[in-house]
Order: C-alpha cells, then structure tokens, then sequence
C-alpha cells in the first residue's frame, strides 16, 4: 500500500541543535472544486485533522512505516487531514 503524495513536505529547524524535523500534510481525497475557498465555507469539507506519529524510531520506525501508512489511509479516506514527522 502506497500513500498519495503528500500535500505540503517541510522541515522544521531545531532551536537545541542541527537536526530539522521533517514533515508532511496529507490532504483527504476529494475534488479541489469542494475545498473552501474561505474559512467560513466547510460544509462539504470536514476540517477534523489528526497528527500520526510512528513507531520507536531507533528501531527503525519512520513516517514510511507500513503500519502508519495503513492508518493513515484510513483517516484520509475518511476526509480527515493528516499531518506526519519523523522523529528526530
């Protein structure tokens, strides 16, 4: 099972030291035509959101890991916004 490319791939510096935090924003799988243009216009868009973190890295865990993709998946196609990280 692949993910769809993500929405948004962005680092985030670190303020303590040298590693950035990687990340990415999936957006649910609808049409563009039915995002809302403004704030105020979210009947056809849920805005529930959920941010996915993976397993213990160290371990070899990732925001690539098999079973984060799997649950990510699930919330996309249940028009939630995900957000994902690498643990540093």
């Amino acid at each position: 099972m692949r993910l769809p490319e993500p929405e948004y791939s962005f680092t985030i510096p670190s303020v303590h030291d040298d590693l950035p935090l990687s990340c990415r924003v999936y957006h649910p799988a609808i049409g563009s035509e039915q995002r809302p243009s403004t704030p105020d216009v979210t009947s056809q868009w849920r805005t529930n959101g959920i941010v996915m973190a993976h397993p213990y890295a160290p371990m070899g865990g990732s925001y690539d890991d098999r079973v984060v993709g799997m649950i990510v998946d699930e919330f996309l196609q249940a028009g939630w916004i995900v957000g994902t990280f690498n643990f540093r």
